[in-house]
């Protein structure tokens, strides 16, 4: 850091290579949105080169540059706070998204899923039946049964309708 405040370009990329990572996972412990967390962590080392001529050689380089992600991460959640405050938008009263070519799809599709279900054995029936319900057996066996009758159920799809 010392070298890139007295103007050597050289230092870059060792100064980026050491601080990246570790603004980054600052930024990650003071940010719940990744996205934001990332936001930061680009502009305070953005910061930390444009102000690279401030930086005093008699101190550390790795708390100066914690300072100005610090004020980075305080300023995004200010920023976010600010946001949904002034700009929360008045939900709409819920409607039904649903269409009447979503239903007449929706009855075909389980027309034809019942269909192929005649096809299949009553203990792969009963599987898929208990997965789709949400009673899934959390031993290994449920598991690898359910793998082979959802293999069947999509050999039979095939089968009829050429695709997955």
């Amino acid at each position: 850091m010392c070298r890139l405040a007295e103007g050597d370009r050289e230092a870059f990329e060792a100064v980026f290579t050491a601080l990246w990572p570790v603004l980054r996972a600052f930024a990650a412990r003071a940010l719940p949105v990744r996205a934001e967390a990332e936001d930061a962590a680009q502009s305070a080392l953005l910061k930390v080169f444009s102000r690279a001529a401030e930086f005093d050689p008699d101190r550390e380089a790795l708390p100066w540059a914690l300072g100005i992600a610090a004020y980075e991460c305080r300023t995004a959640r200010k920023a976010r706070a600010r946001r949904r405050e002034d700009l929360t938008p008045e939900m709409p009263e819920a409607a039904d998204a649903r269409t009447p070519e979503d239903a007449a799809v929706e009855r075909d599709l389980l027309a034809v899923a019942a269909d192929l279900m005649e096809g299949l054995s009553a203990l792969d029936q009963g599987t898929l039946v208990a997965a789709a319900r949400g009673e899934r057996d959390p031993s290994s066996t449920f598991r690898k049964r359910l793998e082979r009758a959802l293999a069947r159920f999509r050999k039979q799809w095939r089968a009829r309708h050429g695709a997955d």
